[in-house]
């Protein structure tokens, strides 16, 4: 039980590094505490807006995999720089995930469920959203 405990507080200290962010512990879920700031333009405004990020692991096993999920929003010309961040990283999605998206005009939700290491679905996604801060 110590070694898994262990092993749960390494693997949340390099999710935190990888995303440059707070994370925090409740009722044996792990979320990341990431929020991004986009500017939607519809028709002639522009909005500005603080979104948090949705990213989460829970259920961590001894063999050091885990739950993982997150809900990402983008723009919708961000949509393609991202998944293709995504899917050309080099560590390949697990064989069984989840992915399917919510769209609007203005605005893409991309969602996201694996079980796999938290440390490499953080190190997959991570990558994907610097993609969007350069």
């Amino acid at each position: 039980m110590e070694n898994l405990e262990a092993a749960l507080k390494s693997e949340v200290e390099k999710v935190g590094s990888l995303f440059h962010a707070e994370t925090d512990y409740q009722s044996g879920k792990v979320i990341v505490k990431k929020n991004r700031t986009l500017e939607i333009s519809m028709y002639s405004n522009c909005f500005t807006c603080t979104l948090d990020h949705d990213i989460s692991f829970e259920d961590f096993s001894a063999t050091g995999t885990a739950f993982n999920k997150a809900e990402i929003m983008l723009l919708p010309e961000e949509y393609p720089a991202f998944t293709y961040a995504l899917s050309n990283h080099s560590i390949p999605f697990p064989p069984h995930f989840r992915q399917w998206l919510n769209v609007n005009p203005h605005l893409i939700s991309i969602c996201l469920e694996t079980t796999e290491s938290p440390e490499h679905f953080a190190n997959r996604l991570s990558t994907a959203l610097n993609v969007l801060e350069v």
